[in-house]
This record gives structure tokens, sequence and C-alpha cells, in this order.
């Protein structure tokens, strides 16, 4: 399997790894669709760009939060409950994701 392929099938997979339990949570396919899409655009950006002073590990962490930082503002408002599990899971999955890049 090429980088670009895998990077794609490991964004796919957080994707849908975040974007599944909304669905259960009842959440609206706007939200369900916004999620899976900066897990898989966070992946192929993860595998294929390089943060300098950044350890491996961390790399992926960092992208991925600075693409939910809008989703962070959107939240500000109404939804303040859902902040801490969104960086939880942005702080998580960017791991996993780095993880992924460096191990497959």
């Amino acid at each position: 399997m090429d980088h670009v392929t895998l990077s794609l099938a490991v964004g796919a997979v957080a994707g849908a790894l975040v974007a599944i339990p909304m669905i259960f949570q009842r959440s609206s396919a706007r939200s369900c669709f916004s999620a899976f899409f900066v897990y898989l655009f966070a992946a192929v950006l993860v595998f294929h760009g390089r943060l300098p002073y950044l350890p491996w590990w961390a790399q992926g962490m960092a992208v991925v939060m600075m693409l939910t930082v809008p989703l962070l503002f959107a939240f500000s408002g109404k939804e303040r409950k859902a902040i801490p599990v969104v960086v939880f899971n942005a702080l998580l999955f960017g791991f996993l994701i780095s993880a992924a890049e460096r191990y497959l």
C-alpha cells in the first residue's frame, strides 16, 4: 500500500471512530461529516508534512488540535460540555494517527 492510500485509510478509520459515537448520540449529519473530514484531512497532513522541533508522537496531536480550534469556537456558545470531549478526542486520535504513520 502506498503512502497516500495508507494516509487516506488511517484517516477514514480515525474519522469513522469519531463519527460513529456521534451518530448513536443523534448528532446532526453536518456534525458527523465535519468530524469525519477533520480526521481524514488531519491524517493526510500528518503523513505528508513535518512540523519542526516536535517529536513524532506530538505531530499528530498538534495538527489535529490546529484543525479543531475552529470547532471549539463554534462550541463555545451552546454546547460547552462538548469542548473537553473534542479536545480529548483530538489529542488521542492525533497520537494514534502519529503512531500509525510511524509504525505502519
